[in-house]
């Protein structure tokens, strides 16, 4: 359980791209000892860099390994992907791959685990947050102040929703724009953060599929089919990521199985899917960009 090591930065547009050059060029790039090295090739300060290192590994775009030259950044497989296809994160599918992680990530993105599949409140206040977050934390063991619950809830839903107005295609600066907020997974009003409700075309099919496939893998292994209502209900599963209702997530399974990927079967209230394609997770990637 972790707290405030982004160092209150939130991830902003443009800092993926960053951190995929960077890691590009120097496996090194955020071992502690090249950390003024890292602030002259990145060109942000070092309270930042600290802030890009633990967003790395927060959102999957790479695993760190502790060698006797210092702390090596590799990039991951979907790391990969995002850099061959989509290295600027222009495509709303890597945003919704890079948001399914982080929301997985219990251990160092606990709020943001919790946010989305623990805390049912569908609006809420920032007191309502900060309030059933901290009792979650003192029930699981967790030793922080309130001060601190109170600055991971300005880093959270500055990831995703700003309150102040602004236009993502005529603002200048791109670091000021919350990384997620082309997803509308909030909304924002008058003090009010909501969850906005998904709808079939905001999320690619291929994608969809390719998060129940790697939330689900391991069941995978052993039989073909998935409960609908896991899918929708359980946490770590797209219905509580997503923000999906059934009529939507029933919506694009049907869609999936028109595209010959799934077949949706409902014998008697016993509703689950099959996954009928031999398409691995990551073909399904190559084939969404």
């Amino acid at each position: 359980m972790l707290l405030n090591k982004h160092g209150s930065f939130y991830i902003r547009n443009g800092w993926p791209t960053k951190i995929i050059n960077a890691i590009s060029a120097d496996h090194l790039i955020f071992s502690p000892n090249n950390e003024l090295e890292a602030v002259d090739t990145i060109g942000v300060g070092r309270v930042m860099v600290k802030a890009m290192r633990y967003w790395t590994v927060a959102m999957g775009l790479a695993n760190e390994e502790k060698t006797q030259q210092g702390v090596v950044c590799n990039l991951t497989d979907l790391g990969n992907i995002i850099s061959a296809y989509d290295p600027f994160c222009q495509d709303k599918g890597s945003l919704w791959l890079l948001h399914r992680n982080l929301v997985a990530n219990e251990e160092q993105a606990t709020a943001w685990y919790w946010a989305f599949n623990v805390y049912n409140n569908k609006s809420f206040s920032k007191e309502d947050f900060c309030s059933a977050f901290y009792s979650y934390i003192q029930r699981a063991g967790g030793n922080y102040q309130k001060t601190a619950v109170d600055k991971e809830f300005d880093c959270f839903k500055n990831t995703y929703v700003s309150d102040k107005a602004f236009d993502v295609h005529k603002i200048v600066e791109e670091d000021t724009v919350p990384f997620f907020a082309p997803l509308r997974l909030l909304a924002y009003n008058a003090g009010v953060f909501e969850r906005a409700k998904m709808f079939a075309k905001d999320i690619p099919t291929d994608i969809l599929l390719y998060c129940i496939m790697m939330d689900n893998e391991e069941t995978l292994q052993n039989k073909r089919q998935l409960s609908i209502d896991l899918l929708l209900e359980e946490p770590k599963q797209v219905g509580k990521y997503m923000n999906l209702t059934y009529a939507v997530l029933l919506e694009m399974l049907l869609q999936l199985e028109n595209q010959g990927y799934i077949s949706v079967i409902n014998n008697f209230g016993n509703r689950h899917i099959e996954i009928t394609t031999n398409s691995t997770a990551v073909a399904l990637l190559d084939n969404h960009y």
